[in-house]
């Protein structure tokens, strides 16, 4: 959209810019979320795009007036490629979820993955992983998140058996309440925790699937 409109474009925006004449002033994200930079748009047109969940929303009150929208499209309005077609499955899509349930090398092999699935598909999450599992073969580089793979910013992730390595909380920091769960009470990954549970995953997973199920009624 900036380049068609020729804009200044700020993107991982992470609060509403501050105003200065014809100036916009933006605090975003650089460097894998490990530092922040203030840009200055100073362009006619200017486009921001926001990090997920990056503040709170609040409810103000006012009005709003709709208008209908019908533009004139003529067929040769249409000048886009089809280079790829990817079918759609029922798999929700890692990037765009609102809840995630990662795995770490705490899941000891890939046959145990079962319960992580089990408590994802209860949630009507997403399934990600840590690196090393990905790296190991045990689930594919798609689910990989973390610096070096997906970034990710949902409502909710859950954190199993994952000890939080500092590449690991770079693709994670975002999200707006974080879970972890991890027999180590050392793990760095509690620093970050919203909440924390200190027991084995192959104990606290499946009680913890047990009660979602009993609380949906399912």
């Amino acid at each position: 959209i900036a380049a068609k409109l020729e804009a200044g474009l700020a993107d991982g925006a992470l609060e509403l810019p501050t105003i200065n004449g014809d100036k916009l002033t933006v605090k975003k994200t650089a460097f894998s979320n490990k530092a922040f930079a203030t840009l200055e748009l100073t362009s006619d047109i200017k486009v921001i795009a926001l990090s997920p969940n990056a503040y709170e929303t609040k409810e103000t009150g006012g009005s709003a007036n709709v208008e209908t929208f019908a533009p004139n499209i003529d067929q040769t309005d249409f000048t886009t490629m089809v280079k790829e077609i990817v079918r759609a499955t029922d798999k929700i899509s890692l990037p765009e979820a609102e809840i995630v349930v990662s795995a770490g090398r705490g899941l000891k092999a890939p046959e145990n993955w079962g319960i992580i699935e089990e408590l994802a598909d209860v949630l009507g999450a997403a399934t990600a992983c840590s690196k090393p599992v990905s790296d190991a073969g045990w689930r594919p580089h798609s689910e990989h998140v973390g610096q070096t793979g997906i970034v990710v910013s949902p409502n909710l992730y859950i954190a199993i058996g994952i000890s939080g390595a500092i590449q690991h909380l770079a693709g994670v920091s975002s999200s707006k309440t974080i879970v972890v769960i991890n027999k180590d009470p050392e793990a760095p990954f509690f620093k970050v925790a919203d909440y924390g549970i200190v027991g084995d995953a192959f104990d606290v997973v499946p009680k913890l699937t047990q009660a979602l199920k009993a609380y949906k009624g399912i």
